[in-house]
């Protein structure tokens, strides 16, 4: 059964309907025209808050006729994780852009739209995905985005496909794919989203790349995939008509077949969404003339960035100037969101509910151990202490309370990193141990990242401490014994990667590690078994 947003929500003590509250969030808004939403406005971002917010402020303070937002890629990264500072990205602060980005062009004379790009989700098909959708959706309507496009990923989700309404309700397929006949969105007429911002007219679609999709028509998914050239070849020029292509570029023979359908159809901009190096960042006064070189301009990993595209007719008529800015989503925009960003926020606390009411953590799937299972850091403590007492100190140690701080305790995508039990192999796959953490309240003791998270399950260890053989190594410092794993810097990659530590490999062993490998508790304190030591109570074999 598809879930709809607000009407899961009710059963979880809200009252609003599928539609009417992101349409009542929506009304706040000012219109993707500039026209205000009601109410007086707060100040334009000035030079200084532009520079705080990391903003070129001579590009900012700009007047271009047309300004459209530019957001996508987010693999399912909605919102920033807290692991390491700064982090960047998340629904909230693209929100706080825009807003920003509206507000400047009220003030001079600047339309402002914004089009998602697609490739917003992970495409796992873990039911947590169908509350992603409708939360990413209820956001495009209470910001009112011009159009919504499709990624590949996103195709596996049928919350997010299903056909809805009008403009982003309804995210439009990809141009290349035909679905399968049991994909919510295979009956979709539109195959491009046409739209408007103040004197610009807009044609937009989503390509992805055979190479991508192919597992996917193997899998039943996808009923084929063809190339952009075949696809685009069928659609009519129209030199009035500024063409945008979202992509995820892995070949760069795909980019072409791309640029070279543009070139046949009028003024063309490819959207790489990922930051495959093919597109550009930065650019200043681009000449986008009909049925001439398209422009290709990039967003950045896991939806840590947006792009702004800033338009103007060509001074000889017959194109535009083009110029391009990605900007970082980084912390500073919070303090700048407005009304905007207030009502993400709002949105993004129905989610939680939902992720907490829809039982997702109870109802994961469980791996029986073959082997030991774990007890918890306090089991190690016994002969331990100095080591156990060094942990109590770090962060690690709450991870879980820093968690239930922000009302997050619930939702298995954040515990994964925070608590014990929950192992991440080399290929990215989770792995949940029916030993391992299930709730805050039934399993506190394998709350934070535990002694077990670095060394393994611990209670064969905890049962026969003087068994060197748990500990034994093979060639090439390979562990052996059941508490398998080495620490290092692999082990901690699986949680601290690019997606949730922005840096973290870099600063790893100067700023991460030290805090970490008990390095100032005293050789002769980190293991002094007490004369009367008996196994822990209920650690077994």
């Amino acid at each position: 059964m598809l879930l709809v947003f607000f009407g899961v929500l009710t059963a979880c003590g809200e009252d609003s309907g599928p539609s009417g509250r992101a349409r009542e969030l929506a009304d706040r808004q000012p219109a993707s025209d500039g026209s205000s939403g009601g109410g007086q406005p707060p100040a334009i971002l000035s030079e200084a808050s532009a520079a705080d917010a990391g903003l070129d402020t001579a590009w900012w303070n700009r007047k271009p006729a047309v300004r459209l937002l530019l957001t996508g890629g987010q693999d399912g990264k909605l919102k920033p994780c807290g692991c390491s500072a700064p982090q960047k990205g998340g629904l909230e602060r693209a929100a706080a852009v825009l807003y920003r980005l509206r507000e400047a062009g009220r003030g001079r004379g600047t339309a402002v739209g914004a089009l998602s790009l697609g490739w917003a989700l992970r495409g796992n098909l873990e039911a947590q995905e169908e509350a992603k959708a409708d939360y990413l959706r209820a956001v495009r309507v209470a910001l009112g985005y011009s159009a919504a496009l499709l990624g590949t990923p996103d195709l596996l989700v049928p919350a997010m496909c299903q056909p809805r309404g009008a403009g982003p309700e309804t995210p439009t397929p990809p141009l290349n794919v035909k679905l399968a006949d049991t994909n919510p969105a295979s009956g979709a007429t539109r195959l491009l989203a046409d739209f408007t911002v103040g004197r610009a007219a807009f044609r937009a679609m989503s390509v992805v790349e055979p190479s991508q999709a192919e597992p996917l028509v193997d899998a039943g998914f996808f009923a084929a995939v063809s190339s952009a050239s075949q696809n685009m070849g069928g659609l009519l020029p129209n030199p009035d008509v500024v063409f945008v292509v979202s992509t995820r570029v892995r070949n760069a023979g795909t980019l072409d077949e791309i640029r070279n359908g543009l070139k046949r159809l009028g003024a063309g901009i490819v959207v790489d969404v990922s930051p495959s190096g093919h597109g550009k960042r930065t650019v200043d006064d681009y000449a986008l003339k009909p049925h001439g070189e398209p422009l290709v301009v990039e967003l950045a990993e896991f939806g840590t960035a947006v792009g702004v595209l800033d338009l103007d007719p060509a001074p000889a008529g017959g194109g535009w100037v083009v110029s391009y800015r990605q900007i970082e989503l980084v912390p500073q925009w919070e303090k700048y969101g407005g009304p905007s960003l207030a009502a993400v926020r709002q949105l993004d606390g129905l989610y939680r509910a939902m992720v907490k009411g829809r039982r997702y953590l109870l109802d994961i799937l469980r791996t029986r151990e073959s082997g030991p299972t774990y007890v918890g850091s306090s089991a190690c403590a016994a002969c331990h202490q100095a080591i156990y007492n060094d942990w109590k100190r770090s962060p690690h140690a709450v991870a879980l309370e820093t968690l239930q701080n922000v009302n997050y305790h619930w939702d298995p995508e954040c515990l994964r990193c925070h608590v014990v039990g929950w192992e991440r192999s080399t290929d990215a796959d989770w792995t949940v141990w029916s030993s391992g953490f299930r709730d805050p309240a039934r399993t506190p003791f394998l709350g934070g990242v535990g002694c077990e998270n670095c060394h393994g399950p611990g209670s064969a260890h905890a049962a026969r401490p003087k068994e060197r053989a748990l500990f034994r190594l093979r060639a090439g410092s390979t562990p052996a014994g059941p508490n398998r794993r080495l620490p290092g810097r692999e082990t901690c990659l699986r949680c601290h990667d690019a997606e949730n530590s922005h840096g973290f490999a870099a600063g790893y062993e100067a700023q991460y590690l030290p805090a970490v490998d008990h390095r100032r508790v005293p050789a002769d304190l980190k293991t002094v078994m007490p004369p009367d030591w008996k196994p822990p109570a209920g650690v077994g074999k």
